[in-house]
């Protein structure tokens, strides 16, 4: 199959495109950046793909490179919130996206596979927090977005469903959370075991706890996170300084990664669900979680949430053990994914 990649030297872009070679696709990349000016070890993780320069936001320039184009895996994009700068996120991620869509109409192209966000809900940047309704979470959950970066990949997904409607483009857009590549915590392995070893402290201190007592010390630390974050912000303390304030509430380290659902992604299983959402036998557009399998903490899930969100008391069915809070049920189903990598709890402090 011939498959264009928008974003195809950026770091979801990279393995994906490396996978679709390995298994005989051709590829085409589209990226910003002039092929004179790409990192040499990022040409050699695409060698093989054909590159051509090309702005989403550009329509007229954009559109002849979808010419005998199968499939478009759609990853181009400003990749989070940037102060100051939500105009031209807007304008890359929802009105860039909507050209590719286009694009991929007017050439009849008829799947288009998309990086949606776990931001898509609206937890992570915006600035209230939205209310969880159950666990596990799915695509079902409402959202709620407040910042732009979450609204334009909402957006995403609004347009994607469009283009179905209007075009019969079939696709998914895939709700990633923080893609890692697992050699970035090569050098941190050794305090691997003293990570664990702190959370599982604070995690067994707070479930040992009366309920009221334990609630009254976690909004405390939610209390006094919101302090520090402030002060970082206004320069009052640097980096070190909020680590140590950090480092001396135990149920702090129990934050980390909660507005993500304490959710991530290996590359190598981002770059599984791109090809597998290209190739499965589907119509329609469908967002769809695509998360590891375990919570990153490794962490039994149940009990973490209940610690970090006291008032969810539904449970749409049992987590066992540290198994993800996000359910993968519907990415299972329509597009065969499963994860093959986990890096559980190996991230150090």
């Amino acid at each position: 199959m011939k498959i264009l990649v928008t974003g195809g030297i950026g770091h979801v872009g990279r393995p994906a495109v490396a996978r679709l070679l390995a298994h005989g696709h051709e590829v085409r990349v589209l990226d910003r950046v002039p092929e004179a000016d790409i990192m040499a070890e990022v040409a050699a993780e695409v060698r093989g793909a054909e590159y051509r320069q090309a702005d989403i936001t550009d329509y007229a320039t954009l559109r002849p490179h979808f010419e005998g184009i199968e499939a478009v895996v759609h990853l181009a994009a400003i990749p989070d919130p940037i102060p100051g700068k939500d105009a031209e996120i807007f304008a890359t991620n929802c009105g860039g996206s909507f050209n590719v869509y286009q694009a991929a109409a007017e050439n009849g192209i008829k799947r288009v596979v998309s990086a949606s966000s776990i931001n898509a809900l609206g937890n992570g940047y915006g600035i209230r927090e939205i209310p969880i309704h159950y666990f596990p979470l799915d695509e079902a959950h409402p959202g709620s977005t407040s910042d732009v970066y979450s609204f334009s990949k909402q957006i995403l997904e609004e347009i994607a469903a469009y283009f179905w409607r209007r075009e019969g483009i079939s696709g998914a857009c895939l709700r990633f959370p923080w893609v890692y590549d697992s050699r970035w915590f090569e050098h941190g392995h050794e305090h691997a075991g003293e990570f664990r070893a702190f959370i599982q402290a604070a995690y067994e201190g707070l479930m040992a706890l009366p309920v009221a007592e334990r609630r009254e010390q976690v909004q405390q630390t939610f209390a006094r996170l919101r302090e520090l974050q402030a002060q970082h912000q206004n320069g009052e303390i640097d980096d070190d300084a909020m680590m140590t304030a950090m480092r001396a509430m135990p149920a702090a380290a129990l934050t980390f990664g909660r507005n993500d659902f304490w959710a991530m992604l290996d590359k190598r299983d981002a770059a599984q669900a791109i090809e597998k959402a290209v190739l499965a036998e589907y119509e329609g557009s469908h967002p769809l979680w695509i998360v590891g399998s375990h919570n990153s903490l490794g962490l039994p899930t149940q009990g973490l949430a209940s610690l970090m969100y006291p008032d969810v008391q539904t449970w749409t069915r049992p987590v066992e053990g540290s198994a993800s809070l996000i359910s993968i049920d519907k990415a299972r189903a329509l597009i065969g994914f499963e994860p093959e990598y986990t890096l559980g709890s190996a991230v150090p402090l």
